[in-house]
């Protein structure tokens, strides 16, 4: 039986798995980062977040990109529209435009507010964004944080210290605010949303998008891990194990050990995953159990799709959570004439598959066909389809040797934008711990 070593093992390829990694092997220590087989064959429509917003220039995303220096022509790939979504309410579609007084307009003009009064809310939400920005971002130098900062604690029990709650809002914005917070905050009540400025205001800088189906955002983590001389392997069966301070995967052909190990997947189906095989780790915690929300792949013609409709949707047609749901729209990186449509959300699994977009289209088009997407992962998931219960989660499931958790479940409710951001942090962090050869900063 071979024993591989390795300094860090990464449990995921979600989007806080893949940026830590990355972090970690620009450090000059070496990375593996594991996948779920199932996943690895998941289509690539499946396994990137649904909003890639906030990458405005200067942005602390487009920061994080610079500082692992992912190519210029990559970033290049990335495509901005000024149009970051659409709020289709039952008496109102609105777009969500860029600047404070375009958008400010177009709520006016569907009779929720007065533009004066609009943009001033906007700004204030803005200025409240941008103090949860600089937390996230300072808090990776800090040996401790305040505010956001306590989101991402080192102690085993953490409580989540939300920001102020959102600046009054004129009349009349409750259900388009209700269903932003709802679909991009991944928390089943949006009452507990710790950030819901951050949320808002990076939406409203403006849709990203890649320009392929096939070549999805994440795509660019993967090559840039790969050129840092960091390995992505496939997983199968497998089980946790410790050997003195370091912390190890038994596989069916040998060992893969790390002195620390990252979890970027939600624990609870990992550890019911590991179950399945043996016992789970005593050290990993059960924790609340995220809901996974449907999800589901239409393949359409182009000429059936309405006109005017955003490359992305979300959709509140009544008062219930359960009728919410939200969907992407994605070129066919071959046929211009096809389009993928990418549903999420606890109202997915209602839509009729002869009829999903409903009164945006309301004929029946035969051009417009589900299609199956394959098993789900049990353990890689992607975040796109959880809704978390409960926002006080442990950062931390033990420190020696060090194992950290990453993505929604270490901060949830922030966001794409939140979750890029955590991850630089606990890679950082978890760098310095390990003696990496330098900090990124």
């Amino acid at each position: 039986m071979t024993t591989i070593r390795s300094d860090v093992l990464v449990l995921g390829s979600t989007l806080g798995g893949l940026v830590a990694a990355n972090y970690l092997a620009r450090a000059g220590l070496r990375v593996v980062l594991l996948e779920e087989e199932v996943h690895a064959k998941r289509p690539t429509l499946l396994r990137d977040p649904f909003m890639l917003s906030g990458l405005a220039s200067g942005g602390p995303v487009m920061r994080v990109l610079r500082e692992l220096a992912l190519p210029l022509i990559e970033q290049r790939e990335i495509q901005r529209s000024d149009v970051a979504l659409q709020v289709i309410l039952p008496a109102a579609r609105i777009d969500v435009v860029r600047g404070q007084d375009a958008l400010a307009r177009e709520i006016e003009a569907h009779g929720l507010g007065n533009a004066k009064a609009l943009k001033a809310w906007l700004a204030a939400v803005d200025a409240q964004a941008a103090r949860t920005q600089a937390d996230l971002w300072e808090d990776a130098t800090r040996p401790r944080g305040r505010g956001i900062g306590r989101l991402l604690a080192d102690e085993d029990t953490v409580h989540m210290s939300a920001e102020p709650g959102l600046p009054p809002a004129p009349k009349g914005l409750d259900g388009f605010i209700h269903a932003q917070l709802a679909a991009l905050s991944a928390l089943e009540s949006t009452a507990r949303v710790p950030a819901p400025a951050l949320l808002l205001h990076m939406t409203r800088e403006g849709a990203f998008s890649m320009p392929h189906a096939d070549t999805p955002f994440l795509e660019l983590f993967r090559r840039r891990l790969a050129e840092l001389h960091g390995e992505i392997r496939p997983l199968g069966s497998f089980s946790l194990v410790l050997d003195r301070t370091d912390v190890g995967l038994e596989l069916p052909r040998g060992r893969l050990f790390g002195r620390a190990l990252v979890i970027a997947v939600p624990r609870e189906p990992l550890r019911r995953f590991l179950m399945k095989s043996g016992p789970a780790p005593a050290w990993l915690k059960r924790s609340s159990q995220p809901q996974q929300t449907s999800s589901r792949i239409f393949r359409a013609e182009r000429r059936t799709l309405p006109q005017g409709m955003a490359e992305r949707v979300i959709r509140a047609d009544g008062r219930s959570p359960q009728e919410l749901h939200w969907f992407v729209r994605r070129p066919d990186p071959e046929d211009k004439k096809i389009e993928w449509l990418v549903f999420f959300g606890p109202g997915t699994r209602d839509l009729p598959g002869h009829h999903p977009l409903g009164q945006l289209a309301p004929f029946s088009a035969p051009g417009i066909v589900p299609v199956d997407p394959g098993p789900t992962p049990d353990w890689d998931l992607d975040a796109s389809g959880l809704r978390f219960p409960d926002p006080f989660i442990p950062a931390s499931v033990r420190q020696r040797p060090p194992v950290v958790t990453v993505g929604p479940e270490l901060a949830p409710g922030l966001g794409f934008e939140g979750e890029l951001l955590a991850a630089r942090r606990v890679a950082l962090r978890l760098a310095e711990q390990l003696g990496g050869r330098r900090r990124v900063l």
